[in-house]
């Protein structure tokens, strides 16, 4: 009864590992570059992503060490 078990164990664990690597595989590749027509500095990523996601029609936006709003496309 023991070896069932843990042979059922492993399958599951199998399938899980399989699943994960799938998903992995199909998530699109995105980059990030400099927002286009945000102005000013940028101190609250709310802002940041609300401007890329609305102004410029892109996925997210965030701002970065430096200041500035960066927004986040599919390649």
């Amino acid at each position: 009864m023991e070896k069932k078990s843990i042979a059922g164990l492993c399958f599951l664990f199998l399938v899980l590992f399989v699943a994960q690597e799938v998903v992995v595989q199909t998530e699109a590749k995105t980059c990030e570059n400099l927002a286009d027509t945000y102005r000013g500095p940028c101190f609250t990523t709310g802002s940041c992503d609300d401007h890329c996601k609305n102004k410029e029609h892109l996925l997210r936006g965030r701002c970065r060490d430096d200041f500035r709003c960066w927004c986040t496309k599919n390649c």
